[in-house]
């Protein structure tokens, strides 16, 4: 009978691990982020990649890519945001890749500027009527197209797992008196942006504490 009782706390625990598992909600991480300043570099008026965030009060601050060019958002200024996964949204994996581009090791100022505006134009269009004559808008559009069919080739890449795009949540912004922030896409290994737990592990546990379940339950029903 104590084996058979053991059984069942496995199998509730394992349910339990599996009925919690979302593809989105075990990735996704609430933080509170911090703009501290830009990275120095600018394309005509605009700053461009990066822009330095506290994240969670971290003193290491996280390079970040602005996504949204119809918002401003002021130094000192925090809000919180949502941690999400970039696979699984086509919008987001070719931002994704545009980013790579620009965070590479060794990318030119100009590959920078460029990457930054075709991530702009990517998400507000109207974006290319404040590109700077320093800016090609020729260059801008090849990335974009480069960008759409690297996804189209490439549904699974294992290039989307690298990045997470902080989504703002609107009205959370102190002052409270400034714009909803913006998007803005970084690396996966800064800023907390690993997810805890991840899915993968949820299965295992759950599916783990199942078999064992199952085994110490027919060893019952043998003996």
């Amino acid at each position: 009978m104590k084996k058979f009782n053991v059984s069942l706390a496995l199998i509730a625990v394992a349910v339990c691990a599996l009925m919690s598992f979302n593809s989105l909600n075990a990735y996704a991480n609430t933080v509170t982020m911090t703009y501290e300043n830009p990275g120095g570099q600018s394309s005509g008026s605009d700053y461009v990649y990066p822009y330095n965030f506290s994240i969670n009060g971290n003193p290491t601050l996280t390079p970040l890519m602005c996504l949204s060019f119809t918002q401003d958002i002021n130094e000192n200024e925090s809000w919180t945001s949502t941690i999400t996964q970039v696979l699984g949204n086509q919008q987001y994996e070719e931002a994704a890749y545009i980013f790579s581009l620009a965070s590479a090791a060794g990318a030119s100022q100009t590959t920078i500027a460029d990457a930054q505006w075709a991530n702009w134009e990517l998400f507000d269009p109207g974006a290319s009527s404040s590109l700077p004559g320093s800016v090609s808008q020729t260059d801008v559009t090849t990335y974009l197209n480069n960008a759409a069919s690297y996804v189209t080739a490439n549904p699974n890449s294992s290039l989307y797992s690298e990045y997470v795009v902080y989504v703002p949540v609107a009205g959370s912004q102190v002052p409270s008196t400034d714009v909803t922030p913006q998007l803005f896409i970084g690396d996966s290994s800064f800023g907390g942006g690993a997810p805890t737990p991840e899915p993968g592990s949820l299965i295992l546990l759950g599916t783990g504490m199942l078999g064992l379940a199952t085994s110490l339950y027919r060893r019952r029903r043998i003996a």
